[in-house]
């Protein structure tokens, strides 16, 4: 069974600099050289994506001429250098957005979408158009969506189609990133839509600064109140209590930060504060132990859950991971062994990564070079890969046991040593729902559950099962713009495989099953419920 140690770090960098301020030449030249630099020595693979070793150095040094021609804002510089780390095709490799105040001067268009599996519906958009609610986007300004899916690779990284349809989404209504994808781009844009009852028409709207759009009145797809919202919540969602649903926002808890406590307290304080403020939406404790304590256990929470289950003796769990941009896969692995036992011990769930050993993934791992090889009994110099090493053969059950509790990220190990081997509670049947968003550590959970037998639902993930993986950080020295590196390739599939490069679900509605369901932001759970009380 592979072990899996590493982290996804989301963060806004705030700089004592406007995104706006013309910057030198030279400072910037050299930031984008030093970037290239750190590129070579920490990514596995910066080169394929450029067309090898050549093209990658001619499209750097290219680049690099450009800035020092002349001075450029530190927007143009962001962009310049994400179109250009947009060939890696690594959702993990990108600099960090400029601060936040700056989106606070831009424009808007009062519209939202969301992805189905058939691309992009209408979410919400001005109350007088409310009947084009659920229509499929096709196009902008006569441009088809394959051209502005093809554009958007082009600005930002890009591992599938449905990373194309993430981004796109998330961005569509700036100003500022339509005007990169429609150069002519002036104040009108033209919605080219397919309403739901197939009719080919054409929605005018224009840009509003912030004040305007939040006094602006909106209509927006329902969504049914049944399930849980917040992060580590579950409730059963049917009259019966027969299906539990456990909601998952992000991969972390307060077994990954106990662990970085204690071994990686360099990246502990951002982390906690994001997990603070983005996912639990609220103030952090000054404190730092006080701030770890007051978090409920990933694995701690799982348990009362499957208990509450057992105790009710439910059939059907359902785990929501949509909109999860990751997090920490360690903590996932004793909820595993909580739902399988040994059965997913003995389980080879066949995933291999590849790392590269560079100065910045020893300043991740807070250790020399030295100490590394010290620690792994290894001599690897700058530069070597980290292919896996054969696992050992015949391992008693009850050593290998002890072995995965010993070494799991959990802050209820006591609790899975009590168990010896059976499950807290094994379903009938475990359902996933992914989304586009699904991303790293919550991709990661959702395949190996896929692999001991759950079923996926949902939006394919914009998360390639093989791919570039792992956030390695650092920053640019004269800028401060910070930013992450891949230090790791994953193969998790054959690279003939269907699934290599988009990870289809065994489930995905339609555009009428999601018209059926009202395009209900639930429609996946209610399509579930549905078949379930059917006995399908």
């Amino acid at each position: 069974m592979k072990h899996f140690y590493f982290f996804l770090l989301s963060a806004l960098v705030c700089l004592s600099l406007s995104a706006q301020s013309k910057v030198s030449g030279d400072s910037l030249a050299a930031d984008f050289h030093y970037l290239v630099k750190q590129l070579e020595a920490t990514h596995p693979d910066p080169y394929t994506g450029f067309g090898g070793k050549v093209f990658f150095h001619k499209q750097a040094f290219d680049l690099e001429n450009e800035l020092r021609s002349k001075p450029h804002t530190l927007q143009e510089f962001w962009d310049k250098s994400m179109a250009f780390l947009s060939f890696i095709q690594d959702g993990h490799t990108y600099l960090f957005s400029l601060a936040p105040k700056q989106r606070q001067e831009q424009s808007y268009l009062p519209v939202g979408f969301r992805c189905i599996p058939d691309g992009l519906i209408v979410q919400s958009l001005p109350a007088a158009h409310q009947d084009l609610l659920g229509s499929l986007l096709t196009g902008i300004n006569g441009k088809s969506m394959d051209e502005l899916l093809v554009r958007t690779a082009s600005l930002f990284a890009c591992e599938n189609l449905y990373n194309r349809y993430s981004v796109f989404c998330r961005n569509v209504a700036r100003k500022q990133f339509m005007q990169q994808l429609l150069p002519d781009l002036e104040d009108t844009v033209c919605l080219n839509l397919r309403t739901p009852d197939g009719k080919e028409m054409t929605l005018e709207q224009h840009f509003m600064d912030n004040e305007d759009l939040r006094k602006a009145e909106k209509a927006s797809l329902p969504s049914w109140e049944g399930c849980p919202e917040e992060q580590m919540a579950y409730r059963f969602i049917d009259k019966k209590k027969e299906v539990m649903m456990f909601k998952v926002n992000s991969i972390m808890a307060r077994d990954n930060f106990e662990y970085m406590y204690k071994y990686m307290k360099g990246d502990l304080f951002r982390q906690m504060e994001f997990y603070y403020q983005n996912a639990l939406r609220k103030e952090m404790p000054a404190d730092t132990l006080q701030a770890i304590h007051a978090l409920p256990s990933f694995s701690g929470t799982f348990a009362t859950m499957l208990k509450e289950m057992k105790k009710n003796r439910s059939e059907y769990l359902i785990i929501d991971l949509r909109g999860n941009s990751g997090g920490w896969t360690p903590i996932v692995l004793a909820t595993l062994y909580q739902l399988y036992g040994d059965k997913y011990l003995q389980e080879d769930m066949d995933t291999e990564y590849y790392r590269i050993v560079s100065p910045l993934y020893m300043n991740k791992l807070e250790v020399t070079l030295e100490e590394f090889n010290k620690r792994y009994g290894t001599d690897y110099n700058f530069g070597d890969y980290t292919f896996s090493m054969e696992e050992q053969e015949d391992v008693p059950l009850d050593t290998l046991r002890r072995q995965f509790i010993d070494d799991c990220m959990s802050s209820v190990k006591e609790e899975l040593r009590a168990q010896k081997g059976a499950p807290v509670y094994t379903p009938k049947q475990v359902f996933v729902v992914t989304d586009e968003r699904t991303f790293s550590a919550a991709f990661h959970y959702s395949f190996m559950l896929w692999k001991m037998g759950a079923t996926v639902v949902g939006v394919p993930s914009g998360q390639a099962p093989n791919t570039f993986m792992e956030q390695t950080l650092f920053k640019l020295p004269h800028t401060g713009i910070e930013g992450s590196i891949s230090n790791s390739m994953q193969v998790f599939l054959p690279g003939k495989d269907k699934r290599a490069k988009t990870f289809w679900p065994d489930v995905m509605l339609t555009y009428d099953e999601y018209k059926q369901a009202g395009f209900d932001k639930q429609a996946e759970i209610l399509f579930l419920l549905d078949k379930m009380g059917e006995g399908k």
